[in-house]
Order: structure tokens, then sequence, then C-alpha cells
């Protein structure tokens, strides 16, 4: 199975440029199977949509995630739930799989954590946690040792994610590697992501494949 990582639709992304119905046709012309939608999930998208008069986030989230699940069906390609979250101590992006909507819901609590808490609490329940394009500029290093492992390619090109950098980083301390395009336009559509053997229905069964590093990196 074709699988990318790292994908945004213009409903939650302020800066995406595609709507879910776009996302998962051309995602599916482009020969995956599977997308994990992981828009961007911090207090400055929150307050965005606060001041459109949106009163409950996580559920106009989560609305647009079920949005892109529906088109993705349609399409006929899996689309999963993650989220690209990021803490207000910086402006460090990470890739989160698993998270359960319970935890998901108290997203102000998430957001004022620091990286080390958030991994405790993703030790405690289960889900994996990625620092994404981690050599990116403004972003800050975070200890090997909090992370499920970083993004080693990302396909934005509009930034400069240093993913030769990523790399050696990732090699030296053990880590594992994911690839996403970090798709927000037409032209990042499946630019990398993973092809696994496995047979993914669910985040579950995703979750299985990244935990046993059952996969390549395209």
């Amino acid at each position: 199975m074709k699988i990318d990582l790292h994908v945004h639709t213009k409903e939650i992304s302020i800066c995406g440029h595609m709507p879910a119905e776009e996302v998962a046709a051309r995602y599916k012309a482009a020969g995956y199977d599977c997308i994990v939608i992981t828009n961007h999930f911090n207090t400055h998208t929150l307050t965005h949509f606060e001041e459109q008069g949106v009163i409950d986030f996580f559920k106009h989230y989560h609305d647009s995630y079920l949005l892109a699940k529906e088109a993705g069906r349609k399409a006929g390609l899996l689309v999963l739930n993650g989220y690209e979250i990021r803490f207000d101590e910086s402006d460090s992006d990470y890739l989160v799989y698993g998270m359960s909507d319970d935890t998901a819901k108290d997203c102000r609590k998430l957001f004022s954590m620091r990286p080390r808490d958030f991994s405790a609490l993703a030790a405690e329940q289960g889900f994996l946690f990625y620092q994404a394009h981690p050599f990116r500029n403004n972003m800050k290093i975070t200890d090997p040792a909090l992370l499920t492992g970083i993004e080693i390619k990302n396909g934005n090109p509009r930034h400069d994610s240093r993913n030769d950098v990523a790399e050696i980083w990732a090699k030296k301390f053990g880590m594992r590697m994911i690839a996403g395009s970090d798709a927000h336009r037409p032209e990042d559509v499946g630019v990398t992501g993973i092809i696994t053997d496995e047979n993914v229905t669910d985040t579950d069964s995703l979750i299985s494949v990244l935990k046993n590093n059952n996969y390549r990196i395209i």
C-alpha cells in the first residue's frame, strides 16, 4: 500500500489550498491507497476559527476529517485522521497518529504542554509522536528520547526542511524515520510517503506498520 502520512485540507489548515474532495481525488489519481489528514492543530488555528464564530474547535476539526473520510470513500481511498500539533512554547511541529478523540477534545490543555509532558501522555496512551521537518527554519530540535521518531523526508517545496540533515540525525540516534508530502497545494500531492506490504485498513493497523518499521520510504 502506498500511504502519505502528512496531508492538509483547506477546511482546517489556514494555509491549505485544496478542499477535502479535491485532495481525495488527486491522491487517488496519483496511485495512493491511503492518506492521513494531519491538519494544523494549535492555538493559532483555534483562535482563527473562534474569530470566525466556531464555538467548538475540536468538533470543527473532527467534522472536517469526517468530510475528508467520506470524500475518500467515494474516491476509493482510505483516509485516516492525524494531527500536526504545535505547542505554545515554540514553532516546532509534531505529527501525531492514534490519539483518541477523548484526549484531543481537551485541545487547549494539549497546546499548553511541553514536548516532555506530551511524550509521557503518548507513552501512557499508546499513540505515536513524531517531530515534523525538525531542521526547518525556526524549529527547535527535540530530545530524541521523547519522540517515536522524526520526519526525515518532507516534500513541501516552499520550505527547506533539510531532509538530508534529518536523516543523518535519525540514524545517529537510532530513531524511527517517516516521510510525508506535507501537501497544501495541488503540486504537493504525492511527493513522498511510505510503502508497506501490510494491509492497512484503519489507524490501529497503520500504527502497527509504523511501530514495526514494516515499510519503506518513497
